[in-house]
């Protein structure tokens, strides 16, 4: 795949300079938007400051790009060098906002795209946003570091109030305000029509939600979308100066069946994620991090997955093919597409209490205990939305034994398979 992009930045119908900036390069596969602040011309120059230093620090690893595009190399570190790419953006705004008269206190919000071979890696800091269209959807990848969005993160505004709260352009993050500056990364699977796009607030403030840009993002005209979205901010208000970026994925090989393979596997993996109770609502970002943790594997007829008293710290999920369950010798059932087992092990490691067979060729979506927790420990507020879900779980599972109970003898009522294991 190869990625063709256009953008389109206006001063707005307020501001009398315009302080955003952005970069599109599809040879390097390197898109970004920033958006300064700091009056006068010191916003400007943050912006462009931070765009220079992360175009250069990415080019400088062009030989890792080649090797990922052509399947190699190791996507984790291409996330480091991301994120180090900011971070040095923040440290050089930094530098100049304290050693140049007139820019104290100048900084900027940044959102970079990096697409190689069929992933795609994102930076972010502030409130610029990546959107991402797949199919008929779209879906906000990024989360804005303001302080009306921690608010409703920690549960004490309603989100329908973030764009009308008093610190809805409050900056929790920025590059450049501080000598150093956490960054939010994240690494995606690309399928063929996949189409991004990168804005500044000078747009999103005039977007309605996630089901209006759908067809904004729909035009067949590429070019033109980023136009028209900019001239659609300036015409609803234009209160701020505003960029858009589209960037849209093509097929190098125009095999629509292999196409069609791509996109059926990844939206499977996302599907059996979201089939779990733990994971079910969540946004694509959250499902996107998740999946990034998490590994496939493959099984032949007869090839056990995990035995009987073994340890089991991990979430199994049946893509494909069907796992029998086996509990002290006697078969106790069947796994098949879509069912799991050991979601309450990433919870709390145990030993195994079923063995799991494959009885045809067979993949599992598997989630280790450790990633999930550091996942987890990343993202407090993401743990504490889990652990009700959990409660939830078992207070229907409760009520249901109580009704069994009350209904009979409970050790008539089957075991499902998964809760065996």
């Amino acid at each position: 795949m190869h990625p063709v992009g256009f953008g389109h930045s206006d001063v707005g119908m307020v501001r009398e300079q315009n302080e955003d900036a952005f970069f599109v390069d599809d040879d390097l596969g390197l898109y970004v938007v920033a958006d300064g602040m700091g009056g006068h011309a010191a916003g400007e120059v943050a912006s462009a400051t931070a765009i220079a230093t992360v175009t250069k620090h990415m080019r400088k690893h062009r030989d890792l790009l080649k090797e990922l595009k052509q399947g190699r190399g190791e996507h984790d570190r291409m996330l480091t060098i991301v994120r180090k790419a900011v971070e040095e953006a923040c440290g050089k705004v930094y530098e100049l906002a304290t050693s140049t008269d007139g820019q104290a206190g100048m900084g900027c919000t940044l959102t970079m795209l990096m697409v190689a071979g069929t992933k795609a890696l994102m930076g972010h800091v502030g409130d610029t946003r990546l959107y991402l269209k797949r199919d008929s959807k779209v879906s906000q990848l990024t989360s804005d570091h303001t302080m009306a969005n921690e608010l409703a993160i920690a549960g004490l505004i309603e989100p329908s109030e973030i764009k009308t709260h008093h610190y809805a352009h409050v900056l929790t993050r920025a590059v450049g305000t501080q000598p150093s500056v956490k960054v939010d990364t994240l690494v995606m699977d690309l399928v063929p029509g996949d189409r991004f796009m990168l804005c500044s607030d000078g747009l999103t403030e005039y977007i309605e939600d996630n089901e209006w840009l759908a067809p904004q993002l729909a035009n067949k005209d590429l070019e033109a979308i980023s136009e028209e979205l900019v001239s659609y901010a300036n015409t609803s208000g234009g209160h701020d100066n505003v960029t858009c970026v589209v960037v849209q994925m093509n097929a190098d090989d125009p095999e629509i069946e292999i196409l069609d393979e791509m996109s059926v596997e990844i939206q499977g993996r996302f599907d059996a994620l979201e089939a779990v109770f733990l994971f079910d609502g969540l946004s694509m970002l959250l499902l996107t991090r998740v999946l990034s943790h998490c590994d496939v594997k493959s099984y032949e007829p007869g090839q056990v997955a995990i035995t009987e008293g073994d340890p089991c710290g991990q979430l199994m999920i049946v893509l494909d093919g069907a796992f029998c369950v086996s509990h002290r010798g006697q078969e106790d059932g069947e796994l098949e597409p879509g069912e799991h087992a050991g979601v309450t092990t990433l919870l709390a490691p145990r030993k195994a209490r079923a063995t799991l067979t494959a009885t045809k060729s067979a993949r599992l979506l598997i989630l280790q205990h450790k990633p999930f927790w550091a996942l987890i420990k990343a993202r407090p507020w993401l743990g504490v939305g889990l652990l009700e879900r959990v409660g939830r779980r078992l207070s229907l599972d409760l009520d249901r034994s109580i009704a069994q109970r009350d209904d009979g003898d409970p050790a008539t009522t089957p075991v499902k398979p998964r809760e065996r294991l």
